[in-house]
């Protein structure tokens, strides 16, 4: 990742910066690699989930944080509206897994446009959103999106950052592995809205 990136010509100060957001970068090309290698047991629950108590807003602005650049280099520009007392209960990586998909998807198929993120409390669940004015999708062939490897469209193939076609498998079924629930509303030319519930936890 360090080849061609003119490392002399960053500035001294931001050079701890630039190299932490490589790191984080790294990391999230290699959970990428993983969804492939471990689809099979998330999907058939034989995966182990670490749930702890997440703040919500910090996480949402990593995830800003980290995928500013891709969105950058296709005019789109991520917003994250989140209150400050927004706390999920999951697991860590297996969240920041399923928002980077998300939001990865977002930017694929969005041009010039801004992709929120949002996060609210409700009253049984946390309420998480990654909504943007893309490509949006076929209302015939929404529920045919979480299918694995399954293409919306040719168009949709050639990318800028191409496409693994598991992606939204593997977060529909980490939502679930969460006991959470998503759901997707779009329309052709005016974008798609991912809302994903996942239950607080549990007193009992």
């Amino acid at each position: 990742l360090l080849e061609g990136l003119q490392y002399d010509m960053i500035p001294e100060a931001q050079r701890g910066r630039s190299l932490e957001l490589i790191s984080k970068e790294t990391k999230r090309l290699t959970r990428l690699v993983n969804e492939n290698l471990d689809y099979e047991k998330i999907r058939s629950r034989q995966i182990i989930l670490r749930k702890q108590l997440i703040k919500g807003e910090p996480l949402l602005k990593q995830i800003k944080e980290q995928l500013s650049g891709k969105a950058e280099q296709k005019n789109n520009h991520i917003l994250v509206r989140a209150s400050n007392d927004l706390v999920i209960w999951a697991d860590y990586d297996r969240l920041v897994q399923i928002l980077i998909n998300l939001v990865t998807n977002a930017i694929q198929f969005s041009e010039n446009s801004e992709i929120v993120l949002t996060g609210e409390m409700a009253k049984e669940y946390v309420v998480l959103t990654v909504i943007d004015s893309g490509i949006g999708i076929d209302t015939e062939q929404i529920e045919s999106i979480w299918e694995r490897f399954y293409k919306v469209d040719v168009s949709r193939k050639n990318t800028t950052f191409g496409e693994s076609g598991i992606g939204l498998a593997v977060v529909h079924s980490l939502v679930e592995a969460h006991e959470g629930s998503i759901e997707v509303e779009s329309e052709l030319g005016k974008g798609s809205t991912f809302t994903i519930k996942l239950p607080h936890k549990s007193t009992n």
